[in-house]
């Protein structure tokens, strides 16, 4: 860190301290809650970590709480705190009403933890293979002490907004990459060596990827309409290119022969191995192109919400795309607190080297 920093804990932390410097330690009420599906634990303490509120469940409902707030009076009351600060543990998705709930009230700072941050304190204490309820609030204490926790951002937010958008493609994406697989095993049946690959002996796939590329859809579409590599191989070039035109392709003398080449002397499809995969290849790539047609619609969303939050700028960072800059924004936050982009895991001071000049001939 340089020389220019307040606290050696950071930003947040020398925020922290300007803002109970002046406040009687043992009036500052912190509360850790670990946050579960059906229950909250409470714990609390003050700026010396003297034990508060002693480890209490409260169940996840409406009841829950308001038991929940009395307890934070209570507490208040017990101690005549002057600041209350309630830490969070961001567990997925179980801590969002509650943590909402928390921010409608202005008598109290929220702050929300992250998970790893709990893990370490907990490593640090030795109780890295001790989770209980009490560890974890604990450890949410130990980090609200610190002045540790980022700040709880609404869900109108853009940064906000963009999480529930970036879990949702990641979540499409993984179910798209589990069915181009099953469409390759399929794929190694109806056409034996179309995607083989061995340095070794010289073979190479045909094509570069399936998916991504026009000429790969359409070879893909054509086995799904019950095409064999014997018939493809019935064309010649111009007739095989003729035929890709026709699908709005226009696909190279050489790819051309490439196929052609493979498609002669392919080992010919067993009818015992081909029944029935092309209608259910169709159904498959069917179901791909409504999944690429709903990551595409997510990302135009993020595009959209990205320039209005910290990570505007994140794109112009040569290898950082909308989607990586999205997820940054939205599962890691603000980057001001590292000082550095170097020192969050991106550099955007780094550019890419320009290429040498050509040699004098």
């Amino acid at each position: 860190m340089g020389g220019d920093q307040l606290h050696i804990g950071g930003e947040r932390a020398a925020a922290f301290r300007e803002l109970v410097d002046d406040l009687d330690p043992r009036r500052v009420l912190l509360v850790g809650i670990d946050v579960a599906k059906a229950s909250w634990f409470v714990l609390g303490c003050d700026l010396y970590g003297n034990v508060v509120i002693d480890g209490t469940k409260v169940a996840a409902d409406r009841a829950g709480l308001g038991q929940l707030a009395g307890l934070l009076g209570q507490a208040r009351a017990r101690v005549g705190a002057q600041l209350v600060v309630v830490g969070v543990e961001a567990a997925g998705h179980y801590h969002q009403t509650l943590a909402a709930h928390l921010a409608d009230r202005d008598d109290l700072l929220l702050r929300l933890i992250n998970p790893a941050a709990v893990a370490a304190v907990r490593k640090t204490q030795l109780n890295r293979r001790r989770k209980t309820d009490w560890l974890d609030a604990a450890a949410i204490c130990d980090l609200l002490v610190r002045g540790e926790g980022s700040r709880f951002l609404l869900g109108d937010d853009p940064a906000t907004a963009l999480r529930p958008l970036w879990s949702g493609r990641k979540d499409l994406v993984d179910a798209r990459t589990r069915l181009r697989l099953q469409v390759l095993a399929l794929v190694d049946c109806l056409w034996p060596g179309l995607t083989a690959h061995d340095t070794a002996l010289g073979v190479r796939p045909v094509l570069r990827n399936l998916f991504t590329t026009k000429a790969g859809r359409i070879l893909l579409g054509l086995l799904a309409q019950d095409w064999s590599p014997e018939r493809i191989a019935t064309h010649d070039t111009a007739r095989l290119k003729a035929l890709f035109a026709r699908h709005g392709c226009q696909l190279k003398v050489t790819v051309a022969a490439r196929i052609l080449t493979r498609a002669r002397e392919s080992l010919r499809p067993h009818p015992a191995a081909t029944a029935g995969k092309p209608v259910l290849l169709a159904a498959l790539l069917a179901t791909l192109e409504t999944l690429d047609r709903q990551v595409a619609e997510l990302e135009v969303e993020m595009a959209g919400l990205l320039p209005h939050t910290e990570g505007a700028k994140l794109t112009q960072i040569d290898g950082i795309g909308t989607v990586a800059a999205s997820g940054f924004v939205a599962f890691v936050g603000s980057a001001r607190r590292w000082g550095t982009g170097r020192r969050c895991g991106v550099a955007p001071g780094w550019t890419r080297p320009a290429p040498s000049p050509d040699p004098p001939t």
